[in-house]
């Protein structure tokens, strides 16, 4: 396929040549997920807070309704807040979850495993970096209670967005990738047309592992109407309407065979991976296992030391929850609609006093209250200017702080 190349590169017989242009690369963490171990797991889960986990696990199946708890710490106004649910069993029993972040709890300290296992999401990571989310989730567990000794890297999704290529069947043709007996690492086609050679995704290895995933990353933002990724692409000056994503999903089992030659592995420890920019690294050795002769795929394979770590404030979290708002308000509409079908009076105004009424004896019969189940929601956000927008009558005091 043609190459979309933006950056002037001189002449061709008084013709205009053109290379990748790196400013048009936009390379981030998309999840993360840590194992981590502390010094003083048994005596934190003996002295009480596996019991807390337990009661909010039994308390999720038998009302479906989640308690949560209340964590303070330096980089928020006010506590953030996690729901107590259940884990990932037989490793993990227990979690605290909330909108950006989860972590997991095993019963009980095994010399075999590592006691907590903390998932980093998506927009966190896009709005923070890696780094300082990495760095907020050690201080949530130390207000929890845990002194922290280390972590290893369990999950890593490098993504990279750009414009200077358009991917088609035929650039796979010469595209390498690892081969092995079971085959498994064949590509798999979504919305492929075998005429044009057009697809939106095609995938290699499976998600056990390793997997590589290249797709129409402009195709998926217009259809899931996530227009915050629109703006950025045009802040950063690329083509909106053609912006691929080169995206590894890298699971455990393939980051612990990655290892140096004394037999060390390289990504164990995150501290020293974080130290050392080691992300870059393994990016560039999964670089090296597949390979593509385009000087875009040269581009993406360079990259530059750092990169990942050093990423931050591409997308904010308001700006979905703003847009999931706008995409509400239609089904909003209709369900105000369809309470006016049996009244004489069916403007917008009545409308609004019928939800309104409705959700007032709604609160009575359920003892709750909206304005508190507001604050609820805001303190499920990793995000500073949703978490400062809580007023001083709903303030609550935190379950842990440092001192707890």
């Amino acid at each position: 396929m043609p190459s979309a190349y933006t950056k002037p590169n001189g002449t061709v017989r008084k013709k205009p040549r053109f290379k990748p242009d790196p400013a048009k690369y936009l390379y981030n963490i998309d999840t993360f997920w840590f194992n981590v171990d502390c010094s003083n797991y048994q005596e934190v889960m003996d002295g009480g807070f596996r019991h807390l986990l337990r009661s909010g696990r039994e308390a999720v199946a038998d009302t479906g309704q989640a308690s949560e708890i209340a964590v303070e710490i330096g980089a928020y106004e006010n506590p953030v807040a996690f729901e107590i649910l259940g884990g990932q069993p037989p490793a993990y029993q227990y979690s605290i979850r909330n909108k950006d972040m989860a972590v997991y709890f095993a019963s009980n300290a095994r010399e075999d495993q590592m006691p907590m296992k903390v998932q980093l999401n998506q927009f966190i990571l896009w709005e923070k970096g890696i780094l300082n989310a990495y760095y907020e989730a050690l201080s949530i567990l130390t207000v929890l209670g845990f002194d922290y000794t280390s972590s290893k890297l369990n999950r890593v999704d490098f993504a990279v967005h750009s414009d200077q290529w358009k991917w088609n069947l035929s650039d796979l043709s010469t595209f390498e990738y690892p081969r092995n007996f079971a085959k498994d690492n064949h590509p798999d086609f979504f919305r492929l047309d075998p005429v044009t050679g057009e697809f939106e995704t095609v995938y290699y290895g499976n998600r056990t592992r390793c997997q590589l995933r290249i797709y129409n990353k402009s195709k998926e933002a217009i259809k899931k109407t996530k227009t915050y990724f629109l703006d950025l692409y045009r802040e950063k000056g690329m083509d909106v309407e053609n912006v691929w994503n080169v995206e590894f999903e890298v699971r455990r089992d393939f980051i612990k065979e990655c290892k140096d030659l004394d037999g060390l592995r390289l990504f164990d420890d995150l501290d020293t991976v974080f130290h050392e920019n080691r992300l870059s690294l393994l990016w560039s050795y999964l670089m090296e296992r597949y390979i593509h002769p385009s000087a875009h795929w040269k581009t993406l394979s360079k990259g530059h030391k750092g990169v990942f770590e050093q990423v931050t404030g591409y997308i904010t979290r308001e700006k979905d929850i703003d847009l999931n708002f706008e995409r509400e308000v239609p089904n909003i509409r209709g369900r105000l609609m369809t309470g006016l079908l049996n009244q004489d009076q069916y403007d917008l105004d009545t409308a609004l006093q019928i939800l309104k009424d409705g959700i007032l004896e709604y609160e009575s019969r359920k003892h709750v209250n909206f304005e508190k189940d507001v604050v609820k929601k805001k303190t499920l956000f990793m995000n500073h200017e949703v978490n400062e927008k809580v007023q001083d009558k709903h303030k609550k005091m935190p379950n842990y702080t440092y001192d707890s």
